[in-house]
């Protein structure tokens, strides 16, 4: 008997193994402790609309504010989905009171805070001006 096939159960434990194994890989590269919800949403002109969104990675962490121009058509739905990857920040900061002003299609930002990232080239139907101080 002891040429006879059977079932091995190294076998069966290298699949459950293997399984397990794959299953914690897929948890860990879709856990994602940062949380994004818009707070603020403001139509600029005719084809842009700015959001701006208020990030949390959670409670030891400070707040992140991000501001976007998103093309009008877009549904706040569609444009949560898509923030980071399709639509692009043009401002993140810690500062939660942003001074905005809106005058003929340009923005007029005043910061007080850290500015983690800027770029005034987010659109060409807007013309984004940013005024900064560390407090």
């Amino acid at each position: 008997m002891r040429s006879a096939r059977d079932f091995k159960k190294r076998y069966v434990i290298a699949v459950l193994l293997l399984a397990i194994v794959a299953y914690g890989i897929l948890k860990v590269e879709n856990f994602s402790p940062f949380e994004e919800s818009v707070i603020q949403r403001q139509q600029i002109n005719s084809t842009t609309t700015l959001y701006v969104t208020e990030g949390s990675a959670g409670a030891t962490t400070k707040n992140v504010y991000q501001y976007y121009l998103v093309p009008s058509e877009v549904a706040e739905s569609d444009f949560l989905k898509q923030a980071g990857d399709k639509y692009k920040s043009f401002l993140s900061t810690s500062d939660e009171s942003v001074k905005m002003q809106i005058n003929s299609s340009a923005i007029h930002l005043s910061v007080k805070g850290d500015v983690y990232h800027f770029t005034n080239a987010a659109s060409y139907s807007t013309t984004i001006y940013l005024t900064s101080s560390p407090f």
